[in-house]
């Protein structure tokens, strides 16, 4: 039944993936733009395309809030001293777009940092499931939607993966999931112990409406030298929104680095700790000009009830 569902849920996110923006920004001629004194609202195409052919070479990539796109003839573009016709001198340009209809699609890096809520308050130093909380990170790859609903009303949607590392405040700290139950006991016997850390990846699906009250301006700035141009965008205004997320569990482990009379050692631990398969809870998100901030906090607990303690995982991060 597991593999059904995350079967299930892996076709969902290639279906996603491969669906046809409804809007986005198109390229167009260097001189189809004025400077920053206009706004432009245009669709754009195929935001990634690559075509080859006998006369003509094109590509273009849109990845992290950078554009490239490189265009070239062959054949008929050189003189009779084997130089290019017609180079443009490099210029630098900018302008703003306004995205206020359809669909634009990104891929977001994400990085923060993990804990626990036990009761509404984090383990305390006697607990041995207390986390490290600048070293236990997190780190998300997510495919994006941004869709237009009304206004400054937009929904950013869309899934990816999420890798979230517990990194344990006592190093001796052990997982036994032996006798039907996951108890944390500390390692004994061990001349030093290094570090000690539980890792879970998620296939994670989010839907979070938000108020961009820059009204989804980017301020574009374009460097054009011959038939290459390389585009850096970057939002405007100030944006807040909230909405919810689940995630299907696809692995875990726990890690143990140690000293023992044989030198460094390393042990790994694959699966068998109660961890939830699946996970909900909601995605608070606040984000100005280029800087995008996020909370995260799970609903039901990362370990199954009655098998392990009773910990809701929270997670503060950034978005680039």
């Amino acid at each position: 039944m597991k593999n059904l569902y995350r079967l299930t849920l892996l076709a969902l996110t290639l279906v996603m993936s491969s669906q046809v923006a409804q809007a986005q920004w198109r390229w167009t001629r260097y001189g189809d733009f004025e400077r920053l004194d206009t706004v432009v609202s245009i669709p754009k195409h195929d935001s990634n395309k690559l075509y080859i052919s006998d006369d003509d070479f094109y590509l273009r990539i849109g990845f992290l809030g950078l554009d490239l796109e490189v265009e070239d003839r062959w054949g008929w573009d050189w003189d009779d001293d084997r130089n290019w016709r017609n180079r443009r001198r490099p210029t630098t340009i900018e302008y703003f777009e306004q995205h206020d209809h359809g669909t634009l699609r990104g891929l977001n890096f994400e990085f923060g940092f993990n804990n626990f809520l036990q009761d509404g308050e984090f383990p305390s130093s006697s607990d041995l499931y207390q986390v490290k909380p600048l070293t236990s990170t997190y780190v998300g790859l997510v495919w994006n939607h941004t869709t237009y609903v009304s206004g400054p009303l937009y929904l950013d949607w869309g899934a990816g993966f999420s890798w979230y590392n517990y990194k344990f405040e006592n190093a001796a700290t052990r997982l036994d999931p032996n006798g039907g139950q996951l108890n944390f006991i500390e390692a004994q016997g061990l001349n030093s112990v290094l570090k000690s850390k539980l890792k879970v990846t998620y296939l994670t699906f989010q839907a979070i409406p938000m108020f961009d009250f820059g009204r989804g301006k980017r301020i574009v700035r374009r460097f054009v030298e011959d038939d290459v141009r390389v585009g850096f965008s970057s939002r405007r205004g100030f944006r807040i929104g909230v909405g919810p997320y689940v995630g299907l569990r696809l692995n875990n482990k726990a890690k143990y680095i140690y000293r023992n009379d044989d030198g460094r050692q390393k042990d790994k631990e694959k699966g068998g700790f109660f961890v939830n398969d699946f996970r909900y809870g909601l995605r608070a998100q606040i984000g100005i000009n280029g800087f995008d901030m996020f909370m995260t906090y799970d609903f039901n607990e990362l370990f199954e009830e009655g098998k392990g303690p009773a910990l809701n995982p929270i997670t503060v991060g950034i978005s680039f």
